[in-house]
């Protein structure tokens, strides 16, 4: 079973821009059981502890570290 950062980092390789960490939430919510519903206060921790692989922008959004090149 994916961990939430897998799908985390799922979610934003798929995006065609950079999202919100509550836009993520609301991803992972709408394909994901009910018992596994993600907070946006959730997703922005576990973005803030993954900075090898994602990035925030300035205006609060994120993305892949690998599609910023």
């Amino acid at each position: 079973m994916p961990t939430h950062e897998e799908h985390i980092l799922r979610t934003l390789g798929e995006a065609k821009e950079p999202l919100f960490a509550s836009e993520i939430a609301e991803h992972l919510n709408s394909e994901l059981r009910p018992d596994s519903a993600y907070s946006t206060m959730e997703v922005a921790k576990r973005l803030k502890s993954m900075s090898e692989q994602v990035a925030q922008l300035l205006d609060g959004r994120w993305i892949l570290k690998r599609l910023m090149l």
